[in-house]
Order: structure tokens, then sequence, then C-alpha cells
């Protein structure tokens, strides 16, 4: 196995460069690491930074990787560090160059614009290359993420193994979305494709938690156990809740944002969410739930200045939970 410059070896850990595009003066590159067991096993592909400014990612893979013991793994975890090279440097949830966000663009176009040939890059890599993905993501330097697992299972053997997967993370909350504003995500369209997918969150805001890392870094371990690629069973948790259809929930007013929930919580149809004041401190628009049972999947950064159509919520249905 070859990606890019980096070739996998049994045993050890190696790092090299893979291509994903072009600077006007090179080549566009991201750091590949590929970590192998001694004996033969599927292959997981394990991503981070689609969103340039969630570092919890590329932090998570890091600890991963030190802490990981090769001499029990069968199989090989795949570390593309930067999904996204040119939101990285430019700590950019967007794809500077062209502006579009590059997890709604999936499956791609090699002829397209540059996050549209990024997209068909990067699913073609991931697909020839795995058997299984995990996209890490972690709210970026705007919103804060409640800790949760997002696949798509559409009833295909792909879409069941991502439910069981999500299982696998450590997650509380796991939400199977087939939602048409998430059609262009990576996971979405490797699953659609055959193979199981999905999103682990947690944190944001524009720092960095320790628990943050430990629910990334464990949900990497969580996937490689549930795959067979490490030993012993991953993490199982009493109680999960489900989540359905999500609502983004944009201001009608610019000012500063004043929240009285927080991510992860449960709300109720009617429930005074947050209030935006102006700068003399009057309310010039409360926010309220429009969903009859939901939970917070995230928030927008607390007390920060914002314009009128920001987003301020992303509320989940509430499907109910495991066990009932």
């Amino acid at each position: 196995m070859v990606v890019g410059t980096a070739h996998r070896e049994p045993g050890s850990i190696t790092r090299g460069h893979v291509e994903l595009g072009s600077y006007p003066d090179g080549p566009l590159t991201s750091p590949v690491v590929i970590a192998s067991g001694k004996k033969d096993g599927p292959t997981l592909w394990l991503q981070s930074c689609i969103h340039g400014p969630e570092v919890v990612g590329p932090l998570s893979i890091q600890r991963f990787l030190k802490t990981v013991d090769l001499t029990e793994m069968a199989g090989t975890v795949i570390c593309l560090m930067l999904a996204n090279p040119l939101g990285f440097r430019g700590y950019n949830r967007l794809t500077p160059q062209d502006g579009f966000n590059l997890n709604r663009v999936f499956p791609g176009d090699p002829a397209g614009h540059h996050s549209q040939q990024l997209a068909h890059r990067l699913l073609e890599l991931s697909l020839e290359h795995s058997d299984a993905m995990l996209d890490l993501h972690s709210g970026g330097d705007l919103t804060i993420t409640c800790h949760y697992t997002l696949f798509h299972n559409d009833g295909t053997a792909a879409g069941v193994e991502s439910e069981r997967l999500a299982r696998a993370t450590g997650t509380p909350n796991v939400w199977n979305s087939l939602e048409p504003f998430l059609s262009g995500a990576h996971f979405a369209n490797y699953t659609k494709r055959g193979k199981p997918s999905l999103i682990v969150e947690s944190g944001g805001g524009a720092r960095v938690t320790a628990e943050d890392l430990d629910r990334l870094t464990g949900a990497i371990f969580g996937v490689c156990k549930a795959i067979n690629i490490l030993p012993g069973d991953p993490p199982k948790l009493d109680r999960i809740r489900l989540g359905g259809d999500a609502v983004h929930v944009k201001c009608t007013r610019g000012g500063l944002f004043i929240p009285y929930v927080g991510p992860g919580d449960d709300v109720r149809e009617g429930q005074h969410l947050a209030d935006l004041v102006d700068l003399f401190g009057d309310v010039v628009q409360e926010i309220r739930c429009p969903l009859k049972n939901a939970w917070v999947g995230s928030i927008r950064r607390p007390h920060m200045p914002i314009y009128n159509g920001d987003q301020v919520f992303e509320l989940v249905e509430t499907k109910g939970y495991e066990p009932a």
C-alpha cells in the first residue's frame, strides 16, 4: 500500500505527503501517516480538518498514533491530517479560494471548481485505500458542538454497518441523518458507494479542551476495535440519545449573543434559548425553540457579536433513547 509518499510497512508507523491539488507554484499536499500492524486486517481511513479551524481532530490523531500498540494491531489506519489544506492555512471553515464548504460538494467533480476537484480526489483516495472511514470534526472557531456521531443509514449493508460503528464511538448522541443538506458530505457519499462511514463531533469555540481530545481519541480506538483492527470491545454506554432531522436556527437581528442553554441540552418547543442584545444592553431578539423535542447539536460561541442571518443553533430532533 502506498498513499502519496507514505508506504505501508507492517508493524511500523510511516509518514509522508499526499498531493491533493495545486498551488500556483507547486503541489498542494497534506501530511499522511500510515499505522500498520504486523498482521493483515481491514483498513480504516481516518481524516481531520475538512473544516480548517477544527483542530481537535489532528491533535487526537497524534495522540492515537503515540499511544496505539502496533503489536496488537491487525490491519492499517491511514491518517490524512488535513483534508482541506487551504482551509487549514486560512483558518477558515470554507475553502478560501472559492468560498465553498468542502463537506457539502461531494462527490465532487474532477473538472469543477477547486473544492469540487478536492472532494473528488478525497472520495476516490479514501474509497481506493480503505474499508471504512472516520471523519473527525470539532466545531471550529465560531461554534461549539456537543459530543455526537453522525452517519448515513439508508437501509443498505453499508448504512447498517455505519450505524453499528456509530455505537462503538462512545458518544452519548447518535444521529442518523438522511437530510438533503448533508447529501454532499464526504461520509454520506462514501457510504453511498458501499462502505461504512461516520463523523464524530466534539468541541469548538476556538479552544481545545482535554475532554474533547479524550472523546475523539476514544472514538478512534472504539472504531478500530469494532472493525477488529484492535482487540477488545468498544465502549458501551448505558443510554444513548437518538437524533432525527435538524433545524439550523438563524437570527434576524445583529448583536451580542447571550445563550441560556448549552451544547447537548434537551430543549422543547417555545423554550427561551437565547437573546440578542444591542450595545445598550436591550434585547433586540429572543430565540425560541421551534421543535417539539430536541437537543442542542451546536451553539454559536457565547457572548460574541453576530450579524443578522448568522446561525446561532443547530437543533436536532429527539427520536428517542436506547434503551427506551
